[in-house]
């Protein structure tokens, strides 16, 4: 935005200039600019659509003759905290082919050019370009944060996904993981970077990195890291009963080895889910029984009361929970 400061003429004006000079009646200024604003109308309709085109010529070549911004010699003025060097440079690859020119500052087109190829970009969500003059731009980009890596059935890397689940190009990054396994659907997808992706596993396992990110671990002192999120069993498609919930969770134990959690349902699912207070005080008590998880390699985030008996592997001669759901007895 560009401020115009216009001195009041009756700071110019000495002291002893006539009153009338120094306080001109409001009736008077705004006659004035009345008549010039007509005669601009009149100019322009008298002399027929040539005018416009030779006013708009006329700026156009005024604008072109304007200070250059060296777009190539751009700056990062501030990011976010979570973006680290291998996501910077992700953004700055893509970015770079928008930022390879010299435009005029005063060239509207060519900063509609500039704002519209920059909108295209996956990393985007939104442009803002604002000159800085004499000589300078500053692109206020809103970037889309990733919040979960998609693998295909294979352990391949297909991309990742921000909280809205539109695709962004792969980047290894510490991000959480969905697999497409076999059980739970296709083993791949298609990839078209700055779409939605539609697929029920990865819309699910979005919903829940963000549960965990912003309610889960804050509740829980020295929370493990979100490794994978596990949606192969949504809508119990492929295991229906309690030892294998339509949601699990792998988390990092301290050594960097995985433990799987039975978690619970998917947000959008049409049955109850556990509170997250509820999941955040059995993982603070699983911590404190056992340090960064140590030993461990699963759990159940969803009992309360009877978390211990869930933690495997199980001492000597510990009862399954789930035994007794294993073999239910079928009416004939």
């Amino acid at each position: 935005m560009v401020f115009l400061f216009v001195p009041d003429f009756r700071d110019l004006v000495p002291d002893r200039a006539p009153a009338a000079l120094v306080a001109a009646p409001a009736t008077q200024r705004w006659v004035v600019r009345l008549v010039v604003l007509t005669a601009f109308v009149l100019t322009v309709w008298l002399c027929g659509p040539k005018a416009a085109e030779v006013l708009a010529a006329r700026f156009d070549q005024a604008a072109q003759h304007s200070p250059l911004v060296q777009l190539d010699r751009v700056g990062i003025a501030e990011k976010p905290d979570w973006m680290d060097g291998k996501l910077l440079l992700a953004v700055s690859a893509a970015l770079a082919p928008w930022l390879s020119a010299d435009i005029p500052i005063l060239d509207d087109r060519g900063q509609r050019e500039l704002r519209d190829g920059l909108a295209a970009v996956p990393w985007l969500r939104a442009v803002d370009v604002q000159r800085v003059f004499p000589d300078k731009l500053r692109l206020a980009c809103e970037l889309r944060r990733p919040v979960l890596a998609v693998h295909a059935g294979d352990g391949a890397p297909l991309c990742l996904c921000d909280s809205e689940c539109v695709q962004l190009p792969y980047v290894e990054t510490p991000l959480p993981v969905v697999q497409l396994t076999a059980p739970g659907g296709p083993t791949t997808m298609v990839v078209a970077p700055g779409t939605r992706c539609d697929e029920r596993r990865v819309v699910a396992a979005v919903a829940i990195a963000l549960e965990w990110r912003d309610q889960v671990a804050p509740l829980v002192r020295d929370c493990p890291r979100l490794l994978e999120v596990d949606a192969s069993n949504l809508g119990e498609r492929y295991v229906r009963g309690p030892s294998y919930p339509e949601i699990r969770v792998k988390l990092a134990r301290l050594d960097g080895a995985g433990v799987v959690f039975n978690y619970d349902r998917p947000l959008d699912s049409p049955l109850q889910r556990l509170p997250v207070t509820t999941k955040a005080e059995v993982l603070r008590k699983v911590i404190a029984a056992h340090p960064g998880l140590s030993g461990l390699v699963g759990g159940d985030l969803r009992f309360q009361k009877r978390w211990a008996d869930y933690l495997q592997p199980r001492p000597a001669g510990a009862r399954d929970p789930n035994e007794p759901w294993t073999n239910l007895w079928t009416p004939r």
